[in-house]
């Protein structure tokens, strides 16, 4: 539940985002990129959401020995908060380093393009250029054909 809330308030963070920087100084046409598609198919991205699932089980794993050992209530309370916290910080720097790496590349081929702002495709009816599948390339090393076939 919190990582859907953690990923929807990513994504509009990353939409203002690449709305801001992307448009600066370019013609107005629009790209659209389809997130989920990026999220589902990234081995980068599939990487980090490993790592995240990895560190819940390790501060479960923890929280279960803690319990075990017959610490206070107050004590435990303590333990689950400071395992709750890290969980927070470790999520935030994990969106925010998935966020890096699609502006990246959304900022480059917006650049690339002359186009003016890049936006969630969902949030464009039509009429936009959808870059997804050349964002994925260039994140995960893909080759230059599968970008450039992309763009037809």
């Amino acid at each position: 539940m919190d990582k859907a809330v953690l990923k929807k308030m990513a994504c509009v963070g990353l939409l203002a985002f690449a709305a801001v920087f992307s448009g600066c100084g370019s013609e107005h046409k629009v790209a659209v990129i389809d997130y989920q598609k990026i999220e589902s198919q990234s081995p980068k991205i599939k990487a980090i959401q490993k790592e995240i699932t990895d560190k819940d089980k390790e501060i479960s794993a923890r929280l279960a020995e803690d319990s075990k050992k017959g610490l206070s209530d107050a004590d435990m309370q303590k333990k689950v908060q400071s395992a709750q916290q890290e969980r927070m910080i470790f999520i935030q720097s994990k969106q925010k380093q998935i966020e890096s790496m699609i502006q990246s590349q959304c900022s480059s081929i917006a650049k690339e393009k002359n186009l003016g702002i890049v936006m969630n495709k969902m949030a464009v009816p039509s009429g936009a250029v959808d870059i997804t599948d050349e964002v994925l390339a260039k994140m995960d090393g893909g080759s230059s054909k599968a970008a450039s076939s992309a763009s037809k």
